[in-house]
């Protein structure tokens, strides 16, 4: 059986049900309205976190744009702006297709330092000796510090350390910049007379003779030598001063005003530099014509050869001399026989621990016995050098331009104090930084002391 139908007059019917779906379809899609707010209380400033409240409709994604090239994806969202400035906010919301944008502009603030700072050992300072400033200062990027000396000296360092040539009461000034302004901290420091004195041998004069480092130029006499001396060395335990004399072949030893000299030992061979062992009651006497060096014992004078060139053959000339550690320190000057020599005193063993070609060749030498170095003297290069005690990392600390024949060393104000023949005193850092001419008294000068003075 075939059924045939005719929808023909059902057309109308079926045009007005389609037309009033899509019309019923219109009227319920989501049409997105963006907005939001910065949440009540929000401090808008760098470093500080910021949130920000969705109010968007009819939506249901949403995006975030910062304006600092962050983005975050989500209903609310929160941020930190790690720089001041304007920034302008975006939220993008998203339903079925459709889009709506909401963006505000924000101004966000720097910050503004708290200047402060503080001064290390600050009831304790003294001119030559490094004073050590601390920066407290909060949400800074940058500083200036004022030291208030007759130079006007600055630095821009977080924490520097500088060093007063003079006592007196200074105003130091710290100028903190932040990112949102500047601030400023001062202080006023007392820095008091550095209590050390310089003593050395004047031959031209023939007289012990010191500086007053709050003076350097002007040397003051201290008593008459007995003839033309070489060497020097200070027991400070006992306050007394030890110097060999070229005229009469002795040592002698004396009081810080002179009034009691005694030979100690007489008979040398040119002796030279002196380095004392008062715990063990000896001295030990570079004899340079003898190509040795002696030890004396303090309390009978008894002499014994301690190490000659018996012990090696190149060790000659010996000049330069110092103790530390049961070891001896030497400078031997006769060709092949430079530069540095170092010895056991409890056992034989004699080694050049810097030759010629390393060290150079002269005469004066000193350890540092808080930072285990040797400093020694090249007169050929014009040089002061130093190195560890093994003969190893040499470097250039200061230079000369004749026969350095005194160093001395500071630890507390870590300074090395250096002479040459001529009267010519410098000094510099330890390790050769800010080298700096003293005085220059023009005259025939052997060794140099540093004394504290109470």
């Amino acid at each position: 059986m075939k059924f045939i139908y005719n929808i023909s007059k059902y057309l109308p019917f079926m045009l007005v049900l389609l037309m009033t779906a899509c019309l019923e379809e219109e009227e319920t899609a989501l049409i997105p309205q963006a907005d939001f707010s910065i949440e009540d209380g929000a401090v808008l400033k760098q470093g500080e976190t910021i949130n920000f409240v969705n109010h968007s409709e009819e939506s249901y994604s949403y995006l975030w744009s910062f304006g600092d090239g962050q983005t975050y994806v989500g209903v609310n969202a929160s941020h930190v702006y790690n720089l001041p400035g304007d920034y302008t906010v975006t939220l993008k919301a998203e339903a079925e297709g459709s889009r709506s944008i909401s963006s505000m502009d924000i101004k966000i603030e720097g910050l503004v330092p708290t200047a402060s700072f503080s001064v290390e050992d600050g009831d304790n300072l003294k001119v030559s000796i490094p004073v050590s400033f601390v920066n407290e200062t909060m949400d800074a990027v940058s500083y200036s510090w004022s030291f208030g000396d007759a130079a006007n000296s600055t630095s821009t360092e977080e924490s520097p350390t500088f060093t007063y040539d003079q006592p007196g009461d200074y105003t130091v000034t710290l100028t903190a910049t932040g990112t949102g302004g500047n601030a400023v901290s001062e202080q006023v420091i007392t820095v008091n007379p550095n209590n050390y004195e310089l003593y050395f041998i004047d031959n031209d004069a023939g007289k012990m003779r010191k500086i007053d480092l709050n003076n350097p130029t002007v040397a003051v006499d201290v008593f008459d030598l007995p003839g033309f001396c070489m060497g020097m060395a200070y027991d400070a335990t006992n306050e007394e001063f030890y110097y060999s004399d070229d005229d009469t072949k002795a040592v002698y030893k004396n009081t810080l005003t002179g009034s009691a000299q005694m030979t100690v030992a007489s008979g040398l061979a040119d002796p030279r530099d002196i380095a004392l062992d008062i715990a063990d009651s000896y001295m030990y006497v570079a004899e340079r014509a003898g190509d040795k060096i002696t030890r004396v014992d303090l309390i009978d004078n008894s002499t014994l050869t301690y190490y000659s060139s018996t012990d090696d053959a190149n060790f000659l000339l010996p000049v330069g001399l110092d103790i530390y550690d049961g070891n001896l320190y030497a400078t031997a000057v006769e060709i092949d026989s430079e530069t540095v020599w170092k010895g056991s005193m409890s056992e034989i063993s004699l080694t050049r621990i810097i030759d010629y070609g390393a060290g150079g060749y002269g005469y004066g030498l000193e350890v540092d016995k808080v930072n285990q170095k040797v400093y020694f003297d090249d007169t050929d290069g014009g040089k002061l050098l130093r190195a560890d005690l093994d003969g190893s990392n040499i470097e250039e600390v200061g230079s000369s331009v004749d026969r350095v024949y005194g160093i001395a060393i500071n630890n507390e104000t870590g300074k090395v104090y250096w002479v040459d023949r001529n009267g010519l005193f410098k000094v510099a850092n330890l390790d050769g930084t800010e080298e700096g001419l003293l005085v220059d008294l023009a005259v025939d000068v052997r060794g140099l002391i540093i004394r504290k003075v109470d």
